[in-house]
């Protein structure tokens, strides 16, 4: 509550402290009482003036920088970043960095890589001038933290400059291939990864010619052979999303490096930090000193706090130095464990609300999870669309009928009544693409969504996949 009271009474005079009176909170039922549950919809107004050179809107600092970021559907959103923000990422940021190189034996010894989000099209600002996304990903760190990562990192941040998303493969991996030992690889979407070592494998023999002598020998074979801990001898850990719809997606990094600790992320978003892992344990701790957390619990719709958490579900609420108020951010959590005297263990189940709903059959990544673990593809590329009057599954498993496919779905009831109304056509699958990860990251990207944004998903919203995915139409444009 101190952190609370604190921010409360440094916004007071803020247009938003203004409005909903800040100086008249004293209590956390005060509150929860006087300021609204929130969604981003909620802010646009704001940050809207803030972009146009408003001050003193959200908060009575200065906004460094509006970062970049979007939904699972896509939509461009924008996120003030001030000091305060910028020190609550640090107090998550700051422990599980020194809990990884405090309990991986040689991580020390060598280099990282920590993925970065490509901007094609440059540098951008508002048109008051303010900047649109963080020059370098390390800003996320403190300068003492900053002046230390950079010369650790095995490539360097303005890569993601690369005028073209080929450039930005390319240099990324002969960054990677020449670096002489690296022992930590830190990325987002575990497909990411597995696009990377495709990228190698698929282009060993003109990537060798650009790497040292030492690194040349036998480097086409290792690349080739699928076994990437041949190719990166020095990894001890990979911290990327494994849970949630990752959860699949994450298997075939656990094929590519055989024997090498992978980490889940915790759950960190761009508008906050609200857990982070620690080594050794299932789940991460809740980031208690980053922001202030409220939970939604999915079985009673109470909305209780960090000290009043039990075992269960709960949609994640947050308060933060940033500007943003009681913001309902969309992740859906599962407390595992509760201590007396310590953060409680959560993890990542699924975004809020990602479903889809043509005639109110009420699909949602949960169920196609199920349906494609009950068929025995969830280990391959599946994504579930809408296309017309009917779903799509683009998968590059064999073997799927259409009537096979339909039937599963038609264990939802109201997918079942749309079908039997004659509203839904039968279920399709359609061969995808051998590089139909790819594909999928590129679609979203053209789009507009930054490439960390970019969540495994077996659910889209999105119609038009076929255009991009399908093997046939790939084939046939190639």
């Amino acid at each position: 509550m101190k952190y609370l009271t604190e921010l409360l009474r440094k916004n007071s005079a803020a247009e938003y402290g203004k409005k909903y009176s800040f100086e008249n909170i004293r209590t956390y039922s005060d509150f929860a009482a006087q300021v609204p549950l929130t969604r981003y919809e909620d802010y646009e107004n704001f940050i809207g003036s803030i972009a146009d050179g408003a001050e003193g809107v959200l908060t009575m600092e200065k906004v460094r920088l509006l970062e970049l970021t979007s939904g699972s559907s896509g939509g461009r959103k924008l996120i003030p970043y001030t000091d305060s923000l910028q020190r609550e990422f640090q107090r998550g940021l700051r422990p599980w960095i020194g809990d990884i190189y405090s309990n991986v034996e040689q991580v020390m010894q060598g280099m990282s890589y920590w993925s970065v989000t490509p901007v094609t099209s440059g540098k951008q600002f508002t048109k008051a001038g303010i900047p649109i996304g963080f020059e370098e990903d390390s800003a996320y760190f403190g300068r003492l933290e900053r002046h230390i990562m950079d010369r650790l990192f095995a490539v360097d941040g303005s890569i993601k400059f690369a005028d073209s998303m080929e450039s930005f493969w390319h240099d990324t991996a002969v960054s990677l291939l020449r670096c002489p030992c690296l022992t930590l690889i830190s990325v987002w979407n575990p497909t990411y990864l597995s696009i990377l070592c495709r990228y190698i494998s698929d282009n060993a023999e003109s990537l060798a010619a650009e790497l040292p002598a030492l690194r040349k020998k036998d480097f086409v074979e290792k690349a080739r052979s699928g076994s990437f801990e041949l190719v990166f001898p020095d990894v001890r850990i990979i911290s990327c999303w494994a849970d949630g719809s990752a959860a699949d997606s994450v298997k075939e990094v656990e094929k590519l490096f055989s024997g090498v600790y992978i980490q889940p992320k915790g759950i960190i978003a761009t508008e906050c930090f609200t857990s982070l892992p620690l080594v050794g344990e299932s789940g991460s701790r809740l980031s208690i000193y980053s922001h202030f957390f409220e939970f939604r619990s999915l079985s009673d719709n109470s909305i209780v706090t960090a000290d009043q958490l039990e075992k269960g579900e709960y949609e994640l609420i947050v308060t933060t130095g940033g500007g943003l108020y009681r913001y309902c951010i969309g992740d859906i959590i599962e407390v595992l464990e509760t201590y007396d005297s310590a953060p409680p263990r959560i993890r990542f189940l699924r975004r809020a609300g990602n479903s889809c709903d043509l005639f109110g059959e009420k699909l949602t990544e949960d169920f196609v999870r199920n349906v494609l673990r009950k068929l025995g593809i969830s280990d391959h590329f599946c994504l579930l669309a809408p296309e017309g009057n009917r779903y799509c599954l683009y998968t590059d498993a064999q073997g799927i009928r259409n009537e096979e496919l339909d039937n599963a779905m038609r264990e939802s009831f109201h997918y079942n009544y749309c079908r039997q109304l004659g509203q839904l056509e039968c279920a399709e699958t359609v061969e995808a693409a051998p590089d139909a990860d790819r594909l999928y990251l590129k679609r979203l990207t053209d789009e507009g969504m930054r490439l960390g944004d970019i969540k495994p998903s077996c659910l889209s919203k999105l119609s038009g996949w076929r255009d991009y995915l399908a093997k046939e139409r790939n084939e046939r444009n190639a």
